[in-house]
């Protein structure tokens, strides 16, 4: 004798917690807005938190600080944010990453900019320097959500 299972109940629990889940009651999903399918502010707002943390504290290392350092602390911050999230946040995770990149950029260029020398070489590659800035931190910081997620996959996966 084995139970009888309810299956139409079961199919009722998913539906109301997959609602759930997306921050509706039940009506449309939204793919955009700050609990978004596609794209969420709320998961914009941690991966700038936790990216720009990621830069500071990448900036303090001792031998390899600066630019380099501050790449590595945007890498690793988009590794906790790909190993940890549930969800795939690759749009949020490189716009964050360009916009830390880009600030980031400029701020080094900014420590010349008070030297004589400075005001002319920001004038000349100021943009240009912003702009590698901007695509450096995004790679960076989507290379490092893909190795989050592949260490989540690898942990997550059962082994035969």
């Amino acid at each position: 004798m084995t139970p009888s299972i309810d299956r139409s109940d079961a199919g009722a629990r998913d539906t109301a917690a997959s609602a759930d889940d997306a921050g509706t009651d039940g009506g449309q999903v939204s793919l955009v807005g700050v609990r978004g399918r596609a794209f969420s502010l709320r998961a914009l707002g941690v991966a700038l938190l936790t990216l720009g943390a990621g830069s500071v504290l990448g900036g303090f290392v001792p031998i390899v600080g600066g630019s380099i350092g501050r790449l590595a602390g945007v890498a690793a911050g988009a590794f906790l944010i790909g190993a940890l999230a549930s969800r795939r946040r690759y749009a949020e995770t490189a716009l964050a990453g360009a916009g830390i990149g880009a600030a980031s950029a400029l701020l080094s260029a900014l420590s010349v900019g008070f030297l004589p020398v400075g005001v002319q070489f920001l004038q000349e590659y100021g943009v240009g320097l912003v702009g590698v800035g901007t695509a450096l931190g995004a790679v960076v910081a989507l290379l490092g959500t893909y190795f989050g997620r592949d260490l989540r996959a690898g942990l997550t996966a059962t082994v035969e």
